[in-house]
């Protein structure tokens, strides 16, 4: 998830997601909910089969909540698979590789912390390293 100025999150005091989900309505979409420098929260929701390919951040760290549907997480180059339902919290490490899928039937409605917020070329969502690269 690329880097969020904060005039484009809400950055509100209290910030109803059930609203936000209505007002969005069918996904795939995503709403900015806070950005600062230090950290960006961000609300996604994907429909069923939707499948979001391996890529890290090499300086940031990131926070999955799932609120609502289920997802499976892949980390780590030897792919470990959690599968995630709501409540359930997931942390990727910085430059550790992750991918999500989602199986359905419903859509997965997931809450985003990436911290810092950079604005810096490789904090853009890339291409996970290889295998080889991870192990050198």
């Amino acid at each position: 998830m690329p880097y969020v100025p904060p005039s484009e999150a809400l950055n509100l005091a209290a910030i109803d997601v059930d609203a936000i989900r209505e007002q969005m309505g069918r996904p795939p979409w995503r709403k900015a909910l806070v950005a600062t420098p230090a950290t960006r929260w961000v609300l996604w929701e994907w429909p069923a089969g939707y499948v979001a390919a391996a890529h890290h951040h090499p300086r940031a760290d990131e926070v999955f909540h799932v609120l609502h549907g289920r997802a499976v997480f892949r980390f780590g180059a030897g792919g470990i698979d959690h599968l995630a339902g709501p409540g359930t919290v997931l942390f990727a490490p910085r430059g550790v590789p992750h991918a999500i899928v989602v199986p359905g039937p419903e859509s997965l409605l997931l809450l985003v912390s990436v911290t810092p917020n950079e604005d810096a070329p490789d904090e853009t969502v890339l291409d996970a390293p290889s295998e080889a690269a991870q192990d050198g």
